[in-house]
């Protein structure tokens, strides 16, 4: 289980997934009516389930909980992994997270178990220019107390997190073992206000420009425009864009992204339940210089699309792993007890009409990297990097 630790309580990565992986096209509010049918069937069901357990059942039990295991469980039972309920916290939190700044620190963590069986949170990344960067905290350092207190004695994961979750302007002091360094120290972090930087950007040697996108939200699509100006800026005279680990985002992002690197014609193309089609388009403006694409298995929904258009268009070479083949986009419907119901809406396709469900993305120039390099990847050194040094390899040639 992973936690974000921003503002308000941290949310599971597990579910987020299921969000945040999708081309999400917008939400919507959905009335019922009275069941019938076999909605009523489900209804008489549970009403009889409650009556077992209101005359028998002498444990305690929370109705909102029972609620959001319920709808949980109908979400699961479409038998779309893409498809999620989300409870009215975590709902919230995944507003947060697509907001163009959010409060916190800015560091997504994990519970971890040392060999003496205390646990610790390890970090598994940070976000760019956060309270936690500035303060020098990095990806794979280990938390092991906050304010004093270990993890454990502060009741363990969930409690911890609370405990570094608080209001803007507040302190808190972790104290940190080094992934680096090998040494534990406090640091301590001020939560702030920051913005979401999802697009990173630096020259390489021969003029190689890098452009790394973590994921398609709201500002991606400005924040890459901006990346792409400077290093055509910079003297640029190739490109490498890096989509691993990226679980994809929004469809607007993905195709305001794409815009500038294509000829005139489609983009993506979506379909709704009713067959009726939808298609986005690009201008006639393109960059023409060489591209490479890095992608690999954890490169989902928008990611893979945006190497399949430019693959299709004969406009990049796409260096790394096979992508992990989603071809829904979801629609995200709130209810009114206050959680959202994220469902699979569209089936979308690539510019030559192609559904990458089950098939992905298959990369021109296979590269994987090791175990232990996959372990390490948010600190490799670029010399260690089969896949990005294939992708230079690429452009150069």
């Amino acid at each position: 289980m992973k936690h974000t630790v921003s503002l308000r309580r941290a949310v599971a990565v597990g579910a987020m997934a299921a969000a945040t992986c999708s081309l999400v096209t917008g939400m919507a509010v959905y009335g019922v009516a009275h069941p019938s049918g076999e909605l009523a069937e489900i209804y008489d069901a549970l009403e009889e389930v409650q009556a077992i357990v209101d005359s028998r059942f002498v444990g305690d039990y929370d109705m909102d909980e029972v609620r959001d295991y319920v709808l949980t469980g109908y979400a699961e039972g479409l038998g779309d992994r893409w498809t999620s309920y989300m409870t009215e916290e975590y709902y919230q939190n995944y507003l947060d997270s697509a907001a163009e700044s959010t409060v916190g620190i800015g560091v997504t963590v994990s519970a971890k178990t040392e060999d003496d069986g205390s646990t610790v949170l390890r970090v598994e990344s940070v976000a760019h220019g956060s309270p936690a960067e500035q303060a020098g905290i990095g990806a794979y350092d280990e938390i092991t107390a906050v304010d004093g207190t270990t993890i454990d004695e502060l009741g363990g994961y969930e409690d911890a997190v609370d405990a570094i979750l608080g209001e803007e302007g507040k302190r808190v002091t972790l104290t940190v073992h080094g992934y680096a360094t090998g040494k534990s120290t406090d640091i301590t972090v001020t939560r702030q206000e920051y913005e979401q930087i999802h697009v990173t950007a630096r020259m390489l040697e021969d003029n190689i420009g890098h452009i790394c996108i973590e994921r398609f939200t709201d500002q991606t699509d400005e924040q890459f425009l901006d990346a792409l100006e400077q290093m055509q800026a910079e003297g640029a005279t190739s490109l490498i864009f890096d989509l691993r680990n990226n679980p994809g985002g929004q469809l607007t992002a993905l195709v305001n992204s794409l815009d500038p690197l294509l000829p005139e014609g489609d983009i993506i193309s979506l379909k709704d339940k009713e067959a009726k089609p939808e298609t986005y388009t690009s201008h006639a403006d393109e960059l023409k210089l060489p591209i490479a694409v890095i992608v690999n298995e954890d490169s989902y929904s928008a990611a893979e699309f945006f190497a399949a258009a430019l693959q299709e268009y004969g406009k990049a070479t796409v260096i790394g792993e096979k992508t992990c083949g989603k071809g829904y986009s979801q629609q995200g419907f709130p209810l009114s007890g206050g959680g959202c119901l994220n469902i699979s809406t569209n089936c979308y396709y690539t510019p030559k009409g192609e559904s990458l469900i089950g098939k992905g993305v298959t990369p021109d120039v296979t590269v994987s990297l090791s175990d232990d390099k996959t372990e390490r990847f948010y600190v490799l050194e670029d010399s260690e990097d089969d896949q990005l040094q294939a992708a230079i390899d690429a452009v150069k040639s």
